[in-house]
This record gives structure tokens, C-alpha cells and sequence, in this order.
């Protein structure tokens, strides 16, 4: 499996603590744990999960501890306490997944969240930047993350957004699962550490072009600018866009205007909705509705079997939870019409979807028109994509002749026009998290590029997932307490976080998969100098194999020297945790550091200087 991994690697700092990667001899490949391989912003989630199972059990020395943890995370993920409300990548890929259940490591970001903020707001600002200009198009996930990451490397960065708002697309997620203060805590504060000049209220297109922004001096630009256009979805004819009747609308809009005030909380009351669409943001508009008041149902065109290729694409905790907050779901319908009178949505006719994608996976819905049910209902919420603003790209003379954006798919950098790079949902549609990594590639090929370098030298490699240890008993999964679905009719978060012990407890589940060298958490809590060495003496080795029956990381095997057979370690998986070394029959195994040596010098640059 070969991925760009540039933007995981931290500025060389000779701190001892630095993470480093490992590659396995035998194979060649860099090693991660799955969880790491999975994010896509490259979090390092074993080091900093280790962190937080030491914490201590006094509060006020832990708080302490904690800002060390988030400090931690947020030099790698800005964004993450964003993270820890709206994604969890990493537990789908969790090695624990499959036994008592995925380690919840969203639930341990909240955690550090809740101690990390008021310190964030009184963090300082990154050193002031002295180098070339760059110019970022669009405030969401992507365009923030560049922004921080540019101005690491000393870049005078511009952002300039549409709205009056930082965010993008996640100010559209409802405030209960993403609570307001953490995300204008997240986005106000990054702009501010990074000392990025923000520009508010102006359109890519109108108010500035790449001509323009070029003639002020940017030297390079990224644009990120989301997917903003409604699709004119037809039903039967009828294009939804235009549509005169109270109570139709798009979802997206519902849930900007229910979490900032303008519409009331009783919108819905007494009223019938429907939702179309299957997927998560149909659920977060179907929630939202239930929220107003609304008895909703949501319409989709997909069954209810996940595993099948016409299943629905919901998250399936999403659907869960919508279930118990008493909202129902209609499967295999799509909508011929939609039906109003004197300008009064009254309901949808619905016939029965039979097949959702063709045999090649392409979306070709097909429809039994003998299978039609009219559904009465007094609101209608239309829940299926966004598209980008596709005319201001081919303004700009940025598609290419199939009228596509044609990006590098290692560098996000335009094969269209030089110093442009593009990324995040304009590009093609994904996860908050996926358009946070955009941003930091685009951060790195910004910086190689101003810099006269190769911009796609080392970027990808090959990557293994690293295995764990075998386990045979393992640790129940903590009870994620929610709020019951009667008290939780409101906008409040519906999740409770971790208190301090369950939070120290649930960061000890982690098997801590990846290797000793891309971790390091022992070097930085200060339980050790440095990672440990081992070494096995090959005279004393009887190659008698104890040593492999003992190791749960299958870091031993048996090679033949000579007329011998001789144990040899992987370093790249080994853990130094010993086992080897009190099996040993033979007292061959040795984990030794490297202190005798680094004293000897010291000592040997101490008389130099002594004797000048």
C-alpha cells in the first residue's frame, strides 16, 4: 500500500523525544499502526494515547498533563478537537475493534478538549512570519489546516472566505454533536496562533481572481473553497430549485438556521416532515427536524442491508440514534413528484426503487411505477449533495478539457496553472478529516515549490500496518452514557465525555500496535532517556526458540549461521519489553541504552574544553 506520508514527518529538532519512522528490514516498508494509517492528518494516536493512560490520578496535577497531551495533538491536528465530535477514522481500523470493540478515541480527544481550551485561548502566536505570500481561498477544514501548517514554516499567509463565518461545511453540523464553542474556540484560535489575516465576506470570482491575487504579490495560492451550490435536483420534471412551496427546502440551509437562531425551536411543531437522502447529513437533518418538533421520516432510495451495494450509506451509529429519538425510516422509495396545492407542500409520490447502482457501481436507480405510494406530509427536506462552483474554475482556466479539475494527486498542486493548488470537497467529495490532509499537502508542496524543490521526492512510500501483539483476554469496552431520548429534544450534545479515571482507563485498551522508535511516549514522559537497544549474542544463542514462544509481537525468528541456528530481532516491532531477555536459558538477550557511551562523551568534550 503506497500513500503520501510528507506531511506526517515532523521538523527535524534533535529533540530525543522526536518521533522517527521505522522501516522493516525484511520488507522495506514504513511501519504504522492501523489506526495512524488510518487518519487521514496522520495523528500520532499511539504516543498520544500512552500519554494519557499515565496521566495522574490527582486532577490538579493531571489537568497539568493533559496540555502536554494536547499540545501534542494539536502540533500534528490543529482541528482535533473538532475531531473528537465529528469523526473517529481511526477506531473503524482499531485492532480492538474486533474483540470488545474499538478503542474510543474520539472520546478521549473530548476529553483533552475540555482541558485544552481555556488554555488555547491563551496560547501564544507562532513567531511572526517574514517569507513570501500566500494566498488560501475558502475557511473550512482544508483552507484552516494550510493556513497553520504555512505559517509553521514562516509564510505570510491570507485567507479569504465567503462568509462571515470560519468553518465551511462544518458549521453545518448540528450543535448537538459538534457543540458552537468548540468549533469558533478551534477556527478563531488557529487563525490567531497562526497569525493569519483573515479577509471575510469575499467571493472567489468577483471580489478576487488568481490574477489578482497574483498582481498583489501572493506567490503562491490554494483554494479550497467547498462545495456551496445546491444541486437542482429533478423530481418528474419538476426542478426542486424555483419551487414556490412553504415548508420545501434544502437540509443544508435547515441546519445552518436551527443552530444559529432563525428559525425557532417549535418550527415543526405538529407538522409531518419527510427527509430525502440516505446518508449522514440526511440523518443530521432528520435529527434537526425531530428537534423542531417535526414527526419525521426519512425517504431513501437504498435498503436496509449495509453489506449489500444498494445498502444505505449512513453510518450506522447515525441511523441508531435516530431510531431512538423516534424517527422512521422508509427504504426503497425514491420520489416521482412532489404534490402542494395553493402553494402548500402536501405530500410526494413514491414509487418503489428496485435497484440503486448498475453492475459497473454507477448510480442508475431503477423503479417499479406499479409499486407507487402517496405520502402525506406538510414539509419536505431534500438531503442529497452539494456540488462546487464549477463555473468560477472554468472562469479561472482551471478544468481541463473533459471540463474536470485536474489535480496531482500527490502534490494537490493544478496541472492546469502552476503555484494553484487545489483541495478538500471541491476536488471531490469526502470527510471533514480528508480535506483536513489536502491542506497539509498543499502546505508542503506550497513550501517546496517556493522553495525550488522536487515536489513529489519522498512523498510516497511503501506502508505496512503494523499486526499487534497477540492477545488473549481482553479489556471490555467502557459504556458510552448518552443522554435518554426523552431529555435529549434539545441542542445540548447528546454524548457524555470521560471523567479522569474512565479516561486513563480506556487509553489503557490501546495495545499500542505501532513500533518503540514512532512513538517515543516512555522518552517523552521522562521515563527514559532514550529507546533501548537489544542485541542477542550469537556465541551464547543455543537457537533454542524460547524466546519466540515468548514474544507476543512476533519480533523473533530462527536464521542459520553457519551450522547453527541463531535468534535474530526485528527491531522494527520489538518492544524492549523484556520477555526475551528472563526467558533466555542461555543469558544471550541483552536491551541495553546507549547512557555509558553518551557519558564517555561528555566527559571526553568536557577535558577538551579543559585543556583550551
Amino acid at each position: 500500500m503506497r500513500i503520501n506520508v510528507a506531511f506526517m514527518k515532523e521538523e527535524s529538532s534533535g529533540r530525543p523525544d522526536q518521533v522517527e519512522e521505522v522501516i522493516r528490514e525484511s520488507t522495506g516498508s514504513l511501519q504504522l499502526p492501523p489506526c495512524q494509517l488510518a487518519c487521514p492528518v496522520g495523528e500520532d494516536i499511539q504516543r498520544t494515547n500512552v500519554m494519557l493512560s499515565q496521566l495522574s490520578s490527582d486532577p490538579k496535577r493531571a489537568s497539568w498533563e493533559i496540555l502536554n497531551v494536547g499540545d501534542a495533538i494539536y502540533n500534528k491536528n490543529p482541528m482535533f478537537m473538532i475531531c473528537g465530535y465529528i469523526c473517529g477514522i481511526c477506531e473503524s481500523q482499531c485492532t480492538y475493534k474486533e474483540h470488545t470493540g474499538a478503542v474510543k478515541r474520539t472520546l478521549l480527544k473530548r476529553f483533552v478538549t475540555e482541558h485544552y481550551m481555556p488554555y488555547l485561548d491563551i496560547k501564544k502566536p507562532l513567531p511572526a512570519p517574514k517569507k513570501q505570500k500566500v494566498a488560501i481561498i475558502g475557511g473550512g477544514p482544508s483552507g484552516l489546516t494550510a493556513a497553520y501548517k504555512l505559517a509553521t514554516k514562516g509564510y505570510r499567509v491570507s485567507l479569504f472566505e465567503r462568509s462571515s463565518k470560519l468553518g465551511g461545511g462544518i458549521r453545518y453540523i448540528p450543535t448537538y454533536r459538534l457543540p458552537a464553542r468548540v468549533l469558533d474556540s478551534t477556527v478563531n484560535n488557529l487563525v490567531r496562533i497562526a497569525n493569519t489575516d483573515v479577509h471575510y465576506n469575499v467571493e472567489f470570482g468577483a471580489d478576487i481572481t488568481l490574477e489578482s491575487l497574483k498582481e498583489d504579490g501572493f506567490e503562491a495560492i490554494f483554494a479550497a473553497t467547498g462545495t456551496p451550490m445546491l444541486r437542482n435536483i429533478t423530481f418528474g420534471g419538476q426542478e426542486l430549485v424555483g419551487t414556490a412551496m412553504r415548508y420545501v427546502m434544502y437540509g443544508l440551509p435547515l441546519l445552518y438556521e436551527a443552530n444559529y437562531g432563525v428559525i425557532s425551536a417549535n418550527w415543526l411543531a405538529g407538522k409531518r416532515a419527510l427527509v430525502i437522502g440516505g446518508g449522514n447529513v440526511a440523518f443530521d437533518v432528520a435529527r434537526m427536524a425531530r428537534r423542531l418538533g417535526g414527526d419525521v421520516t426519512v425517504i431513501c432510495l437504498e435498503n436496509e442491508d449495509k453489506s449489500s451495494k444498494d445498502g444505505i450509506p449512513a453510518d450506522q451509529v447515525e441511523i441508531d440514534d435516530a431510531l431512538e429519538e423516534g424517527v422512521k425510516i422508509l427504504y426503497s422509495r425514491g420520489v416521482q413528484k412532489i404534490l402542494g396545492e395553493h402553494g402548500r407542500f402536501t405530500g410526494i409520490r413514491a414509487p418503489k426503487c428496485t435497484s440503486v447502482f448498475n453492475e459497473e457501481g454507477r448510480f442508475q436507480p431503477q423503479f417499479d411505477m406499479n409499486d407507487v405510494q402517496n405520502i402525506k406530509a406538510d414539509a419536505l427536506f431534500i438531503a442529497v449533495g452539494q456540488s462546487p462552483e464549477r463555473f468560477v474554475y472554468e472562469h479561472e482556466n482551471l478544468l481541463n478539457d473533459q471540463g474536470q479539475l485536474d489535480v496531482d494527486p500527490v502534490t494537490r498542486m493544478s496541472k492546469q496553472m502552476p503555484g494553484v493548488f487545489l483541495g478538500g470537497d471541491v476536488t471531490r467529495i469526502g470527510l471533514a478529516a480528508e480535506a483536513m490532509r489536502d491542506g497539509l499537502i498543499a502546505a508542503e508542496s506550497i513550501n517546496r515549490y517556493l522553495n525550488n524543490e522536487d515536489l513529489k521526492q519522498g512523498r510516497q512510500k511503501e506502508v505496512e500496518r503494523c499486526t499487534g501483539p497477540e492477545v488473549h483476554a481482553f479489556r471490555p469496552a467502557p459504556m458510552v452514557e448518552k443522554v435518554s431520548p426523552e431529555e435529549r429534544m434539545n441542542f445540548d450534545i447528546v454524548e457524555k465525555g470521560f471523567t479522569l479515571a474512565e479516561a486513563v482507563a480506556e487509553a489503557r485498551r490501546c495495545l499500542y500496535c505501532g513500533p518503540c522508535k514512532s512513538c517515543k511516549a516512555c522518552v517523552a514522559l521522562g521515563y527514559q532517556e532514550q529507546i533501548p537497544n537489544i542485541e542477542v549474542d550469537a556465541y551464547k544463542c543455543s537457537g533454542c526458540g524460547v524466546c519466540i514462544s515468548v514474544c507476543c509481537f512476533n519480533a523473533r525468528r530462527l536464521e542459520k549461521h553457519g551450522e547453527d541456528m541463531v535468534a535474530v530481532v526485528d527491531t522494527s516491532v520489538c518492544k524492549r519489553c523484556g520477555l526475551c531477555v528472563g526467558a533466555c536459558p542461555s543469558n544471550a538477550i541483552t536491551i541495553y541504552d546507549n547512557t555509558d557511551n553518551q557519558l564517555e562523551h561528555l566527559y571526553a568534550s568536557l577535558s577538551a574544553g579543559a585543556k583550551q
